[in-house]
């Protein structure tokens, strides 16, 4: 191998810039496609913001978990109030059709546990 092949292809001669301008461009130098690429980079910059915390927001299990826990809990406590009112009037004593239903549940169980026992001594 050569020995100038491990070198850059750059010309040494080549002058490179030093300073790198640290001045914003002034309104008589930007251009409506600068303008337009610097808005179009501040939409990037938000819409990966948004993706970020999305995902921040997707991978916090605990946080999720409390969140469903709550949500199961209100859903509880709405069907509870749901089926409180309909089984109790307004005196908060049991409406007839609700103790009737309750006894007829209670009566059922009795049947199948005496039939499972009855069934057992023979």
């Amino acid at each position: 191998m050569n020995e100038n092949s491990a070198e850059t292809s750059a010309d040494p001669n080549t002058e490179v810039p030093t300073e790198v301008p640290t001045e914003a461009p002034t309104e008589a130098m930007v251009t409506p496609e600068m303008a337009e690429l610097e808005a179009d980079i501040v939409r990037t910059r938000e819409d990966l913001a948004q993706t970020v915390d999305q995902l921040t927001a997707k991978l916090d299990v605990k946080s999720r978990i409390r969140g469903r826990a709550t949500e199961a809990k209100d859903a509880a406590a709405v069907q509870l109030h749901s089926a409180r009112q309909q089984l109790v009037d307004g005196d908060g004593r049991p409406r007839p059709a609700a103790l009737r239903v309750g006894g007829g549940v209670v009566a059922g169980v009795l049947a199948v546990i005496l039939v499972k026992l009855w069934y057992r001594r023979r």
